[in-house]
């Protein structure tokens, strides 16, 4: 009798460790973000320069977390001697020039997760917020700029993983950024991309 209360002692202090770490109340989470523009005729380059920092609030009863995160990414493409028409094609310029374009996204995020609490976590999410852009050409010895903020969406799947079920982890995902920002010289009326992420997150 001795023995089966020693055990059943031991299995439910086992029991109380594993909830103990199965549950996240606050997670801080860093990554490295690749982005790969689509539908853009300013720039088709991959960016490989860009982060993400991210904050999520864990409710207690349901597998459900709300929060915010930032991100930036930073692209760049050289474009060999060609003639761009521009302006309702009323005007045109001939000449090489080297594009840039800068975001930085800040975004509310909530996300539903699967397996909650186990060393795999698979979520689906969403952010919705607001997107700062810097576009520049420069060409020859000129340069022209466009700044401005617009509205941005970014659906995202993912997973968080924790190999050990403890306070730290792996975090994986993939979005599409949508966002309103514009380029009136190239008459581009938003910037649309696909982003992938990898990085580490800490929770208590």
């Amino acid at each position: 009798m001795k023995k089966f209360i020693i055990l059943g002692i031991v299995l439910t202090l086992g029991c109380l460790q594993s909830f103990s770490q199965g549950k996240i109340n606050n997670l801080f989470g860093l990554s490295w973000e690749i982005a790969i523009p689509t539908n853009n005729d300013f720039l088709d380059k991959t960016s490989l320069s860009g982060g993400k920092a991210e904050y999520r609030y864990f409710l207690k009863k349901v597998p459900v977390s709300f929060g915010i995160a930032t991100s930036w990414n930073s692209y760049e493409q050289y474009i060999p001697t060609q003639t761009v028409y521009y302006k309702d094609n009323n005007s045109a310029i001939t000449t090489d020039m080297d594009r840039v374009i800068y975001t930085v996204p800040v975004t509310a995020i909530a996300h539903y997760y699967f397996n909650y609490g186990k060393k795999v976590m698979p979520y689906a999410g969403v952010g919705i917020g607001t997107q700062y852009a810097q576009q520049t050409i420069y060409y020859n010895v000129f340069e022209n700029d466009t700044y401005d903020w617009g509205f941005v969406v970014r659906p995202e799947i993912g997973a968080l993983i924790r190999p050990n079920g403890g306070n730290w982890g792996i975090i994986l995902g993939a979005s599409y950024q949508y966002a309103t920002n514009k380029n009136d010289l190239f008459q581009i009326d938003n910037l649309k991309s696909f982003n992938f992420n990898i990085g580490l997150f800490l929770n208590n």
